[in-house]
């Protein structure tokens, strides 16, 4: 079953193979990644595309690659990841699903996270999801206000695993959303 969700400016899909290689280049970008670990590699970001549309295929939802509708461009990725009870968090709400986006800067500060996030926030709501995380960086500005926007409220604060204490990534947020109040 193909995935298709569509706002006034971009569609959201499942991807395809010339997704491939500007997914590739978004990952290695130190600018997209900055408020993550580390890059990507080439081969990661392969893996994780082919499992991202796995995932879509299989469950009707997931990392949606996205698409600006005018020009067909490919900018990212926006959807849902389910994390499993066995996940590296160590959340006592587990298992939940949480709401992502990742897209290239060409096309930062015009409004398409929070327009892509809204509507999955909708087609969330139509799968029967009843609530939803997203995780972000403590100083992850944009990410934070995009959560905002699509009327997410700041849950808690937590360490990211696996980093050291000192690491400047160490510390994250996690806002909250209850979508049968909407």
């Amino acid at each position: 079953m193909t995935i298709y969700i569509e706002t006034d400016r971009l569609i959201l899909r499942d991807w395809n193979e010339d997704d491939l290689l500007p997914f590739q280049r978004m990952n290695a970008n130190t600018q997209v990644r900055r408020y993550f670990p580390d890059l990507l590699s080439y081969r990661k970001s392969e893996v994780d595309m082919r499992l991202m549309n796995d995932i879509i295929h299989k469950h009707q939802l997931g990392l949606f690659a996205v698409e600006l509708k005018e020009t067909n461009e490919w900018l990212g990725f926006i959807g849902l990841n389910y994390l499993p009870k066995e996940s590296k968090y160590q959340f006592k709400e587990l298992p939940f699903y949480e709401i992502g986006w990742r897209l290239i800067p060409e096309v930062w500060g015009n409004g398409l996270a929070t327009e892509g996030a809204e509507a999955v926030l909708a087609y969330a709501q139509e799968q029967g999801i009843t609530e939803v995380y997203a995780l972000t960086a403590e100083g992850n500005a944009s990410s934070r206000k995009v959560m905002e926007k699509i009327g997410m409220s700041h849950y808690d604060d937590f360490e990211y695993p696996n980093l050291g204490k000192y690491h400047p990534l160490k510390r994250h947020v996690r806002y909250y959303k209850d979508l049968t109040s909407s």
